[in-house]
């Protein structure tokens, strides 16, 4: 009968949450600017999408890249300045939002410089 029971227990631990995969990642970025044409970006082993101002990144075995705000960084150091940025339902706003957008500014700063 221990047997039986020690089984179950583990029968019960392996089909446990625990032991699931990952959630899907989602999170969407409102540009500064639009882009000209539908452009897409992997950040982080996330897919990025954009078409005009929105971009939606999707990956199905990743639950987050980082921090909203470090997320948001790396999505802005790719893609450009963000007007907004939601993940897991959370905002970026405010000075959290300039500091996202400060990546962007210095990636363009980088590529200014590289260009001299």
């Amino acid at each position: 009968m221990k047997i039986f029971g020690a089984a179950a227990a583990l029968a019960l631990l392996a089909s446990s949450s625990a032991y699931a995969a990952p959630a899907a990642f989602r999170a969407q970025a409102t540009l500064a600017a639009p882009v000209a044409q539908p452009t897409q970006a992997v950040i982080s082993g996330v897919t990025w999408t954009c078409e005009a101002d929105k971009c939606v990144g999707a990956a199905e075995h990743r639950t987050s890249l980082d921090n909203p705000v470090r997320e948001c960084k790396k999505v802005a150091a790719q893609v450009g300045p963000l007007a907004s940025y939601v993940t897991r339902g959370r905002e970026v706003t405010g000075g959290n939002l300039r500091v996202c957008n400060s990546a962007a500014a210095a990636k363009a700063g980088d590529s200014a410089l590289a260009q001299k």
